[in-house]
């Protein structure tokens, strides 16, 4: 295996903190294997032979297979992958606690490692106790600890639990802890495996915050999670490992998309099957499947067959070009177009906006906007609304759409997870404090005929007569 030098990162950026090589690591099926290789490639080291460690013996498998990447200072990365895809391996990889069997790892600066809960804690002593002992290896001196003391117990959220015995801890306290110890001692490298995962929202949120404060004062993140809003949240980067290997490498958008479509393939579309048999029969008998028609994340497009929509589409404006990626406050177009079968009296066009883990987060509704038509007739048309006031924070979202009959609780049709798009990152961010959207946009509705006669889009146009 051909092992570039170092140099030939440094050309490339001399602000780097992690560079990884080509990295490779293989382990045994059984303990008795692992141990028998072991020595045996002990014994050869010891006699100055080099162990064959690029080939694969009975009985091993490739954890981690030709990795390389560098990350610079003040950068983040993302790693994502299915259960038994590498991740954590890697992780501990470019921690040192395992040594790669090919390639190189080179990390410079202070290095945090958060992935293990509990991992250094001693369980019978308090927490204060382990705190000064942590934060020690981390390289605080006593004084430095004294000084930060009261920020760790204050982001650690535990109170008088603080003089308690660690042994007595919940998981979520012992995280809140490790955490709150390895981030308030601004390591030049920070390495978060999913311990994160065991906290409540809001205080994976917090940390999720303090992640990116650290990242501005010039921290490296690699962060490994399966939560997509985390991953947009904090990482510049990312890739998607996929038995050992690096299955995407590239941008937040790319390996998210690449997570998504592994995640169907692995069970998701079990789940997506029975998620969409749920909302069919919690709306009642009378809809079916439109059929020939899937959206793009595998949901049916369902409804009663009055109504179909199709070809929807997003954009910065009315004439810009369809696209899925938008910046902090920048107008966003949606645009939908729609075959009326039968007509329908006193129609009502939702959009809902969801978060990757945030359900219903904003609701667009003609009715709410003032736009009322009495009817529609049979015909084709193109239903646009302008947001004119967006407020979303950095991260990706989803658009679901929905047709019906205003004080009818049936949808004449639902389209779920139509069509997702990005808010870029921003050294502005949107004030809303929860983390997701605002609950309400200012929006315009407009909907114009695309029948053989092109109509002029006004309300009038659309009252049948």
């Amino acid at each position: 295996m051909e092992i570039r030098p170092r140099t030939e990162f440094l050309k490339m950026s001399d602000k780097w903190t992690i560079v990884a090589q080509h990295v490779s690591k293989k382990f045994g099926l059984t303990l008795k294997q692992s141990m028998k290789y072991g020595l045996r490639d002990s014994a050869m080291r010891l006699v100055g032979r080099t162990a064959q460690n690029e080939v694969l013996r009975p009985g091993e498998f490739w954890a981690v297979r030709d990795v390389s990447f560098e990350l610079n200072r003040g950068e983040s990365l993302g790693i994502m992958g299915i259960n038994g895809s590498g991740k954590t391996t890697l992780l501990r990889i470019l921690n040192g606690t395992y040594a790669p069997d090919t390639g190189q790892v080179s990390l410079r600066g202070q290095i945090g490692a958060l992935i293990a809960a509990g991992a250094g804690f001693s369980p019978t002593l308090t927490g204060r106790e382990n705190v000064y002992i942590n934060a020690s290896i981390l390289g605080m001196s006593r004084s430095m600890i004294k000084n930060k003391l009261e920020e760790i117990l204050a982001f650690s959220e535990l109170g008088e639990f603080i003089d308690m015995p660690i042994k007595h801890y919940s998981s979520g306290m012992v995280v809140r802890l490790a955490f709150a110890i390895t981030a308030i001692s601004e390591p030049d490298v920070l390495l978060v495996d999913e311990v994160l995962a065991v906290g409540d929202l809001n205080f994976q949120k917090k940390c999720l915050d303090y992640l990116l404060r650290l990242k501005r004062k010039g921290t490296s993140i690699v962060l490994v999670s399966h939560s997509i809003a985390a991953v947009w949240m904090v990482c510049d980067k990312a890739i998607l490992m996929h038995h050992g290997a690096m299955d995407v490498n590239g941008t937040v958008e790319d390996v998210t998309q690449g997570y998504e479509n592994r995640t169907l393939i692995t069970g998701g579309e079990i789940s997506a099957q029975v998620s969409e048999k749920t909302t069919t029969e919690a709306q009642g008998a009378k809809e079916v499947e439109v059929d020939g028609l899937q959206s793009t994340y595998g949901y049916s497009r369902i409804g009663t067959k009055d109504v179909v929509g199709y070809n929807l589409q997003i954009r910065g404006s009315d004439d810009d070009r369809p696209r899925l990626d938008f910046g902090i406050r920048e107008p966003l177009v949606m645009e939908i177009d729609i075959d009326v079968i039968n007509q329908i009296d006193m129609p009502l066009f939702r959009y809902v906006l969801d978060a990757m883990e945030y359900k219903n987060i904003v609701v667009i509704d003609s009715w709410e906007q003032n736009y009322r038509p009495s009817s529609l007739k049979p015909g084709k048309y193109r239903l646009r609304v302008s947001v004119l006031n967006q407020n979303l924070l950095p991260g990706p979202y989803v658009i679901n759409f929905a047709v019906c009959q205003k004080g009818v609780g049936v949808h004449l049709f639902l389209w779920l997870k139509a069509k997702s798009f990005v808010i870029r990152h921003q050294s502005q961010r949107g004030s809303s404090e929860n983390g997701t959207a605002f609950m309400s946009l200012e929006s315009a509705f407009e909907l114009e005929g695309i029948d053989q006669q092109k109509r002029t889009g006004s309300a009038a146009d659309c009252v049948a007569r």
